[in-house]
Parts: C-alpha cells; structure tokens; sequence
C-alpha cells in the first residue's frame, strides 16, 4: 500500500429520508446534481482523475459515483461492493477495502455513506471513532502507509470546492 492515495467520497445530497420511499431507493436531488458537479470541477482544477471508483451499490451513491466520472472524461469504471453500503461495520470495510488494495493497481476513489465513510477514515488514521463527520458530497484523501496509519492529507466540503 506504500505510497497510495484513497480518495473517499460521500454521496451527494439525495431525497429526504421521511419520505414515503425505501432509503436504498432516495435518489439525488437537483442540489446533490450540482454537489457533483462541483466536485468534478474541483477534480479538474486540481488535475485529480480517479481511476476507478468503487460505489456503495445504494441508487445516491451509484449516482454520484456514476455523474463525477461521467463529468470526467477519461476516468475510471465504476464498480459496485456490497462492503460500502450503509450501516456496514467499519471492519467489514475495512477488509473489503483491503481486498481491494491487494488486487487493484492505483489509487482507489470510495463513494458511500455517513457514518460509515468516516468509520473508516478513522479507523485507517487511528483516531477515536467520532472524530470526524463528512459532511454531503465531501471529498477526502488519504495517504496510506504499509505497516502504519493512514494519514489524511485533506478533505473538503463542497462549500469550499469554489
């Protein structure tokens, strides 16, 4: 793992969840449409072109997911793991994540959800479980380190994409 970068992702914002409509099926609302784009203008400003994404297979991931690498021509598939649906216990993505990492080149891009994205930011950085809250369609990097802990070298709010 020495000398990659994780790239995590949270969904953009997607219908209320008090509406009549199972939570795997919310979709993007027009504001989480433009979230992504925001993100994908970012990610051209910054020269930064995932790869590949993996995406929680739940409809306002895959659709973030699938608009960011739409919005940048050039980028990676988009692949689906059952590991970064929501309500997944931070070790089970941890190990999927670490599958992953065995069998992929590259620096991974993770779309998913809260709190679980950032059980994992800080299960991999070693920091106490509540220490970090991604906000919707935030964008964080990590480095990751063979051996130690990850070390998070930004992660922005699409308010400060601009």
């Amino acid at each position: 793992m020495t000398d990659r970068l994780l790239y995590l992702l949270r969904h953009a914002t997607a219908q209320d969840k008090a509406l009549p409509i199972a939570d795997a099926e919310r979709t993007l609302v027009p504001k989480g449409r433009r979230q992504v784009r925001q993100v994908a203008a970012f990610c051209k400003r910054q020269h930064l072109m995932p790869r590949w994404v993996v995406s929680s297979p739940i409809v306002r991931a895959r659709q973030t997911a699938e608009a960011l690498v739409h919005q940048l021509p050039g980028s990676g598939p988009v692949q689906f793991a059952d590991w970064l649906r929501n309500d997944t216990p931070t070790d089970t993505a941890r190990t999927g994540l670490q599958a992953l990492l065995a069998t992929q080149p590259g620096d991974p891009w993770l779309v998913g959800h809260e709190p679980d994205l950032s059980g994992l930011l800080t299960a991999l950085i070693g920091a106490p479980a509540d220490a970090v809250l991604l906000k919707k369609a935030s964008l964080s990097c990590l480095q990751l380190r063979d051996g130690a802990a990850a070390q998070l070298l930004w992660s922005l709010p699409t308010a400060l994409m601009d």
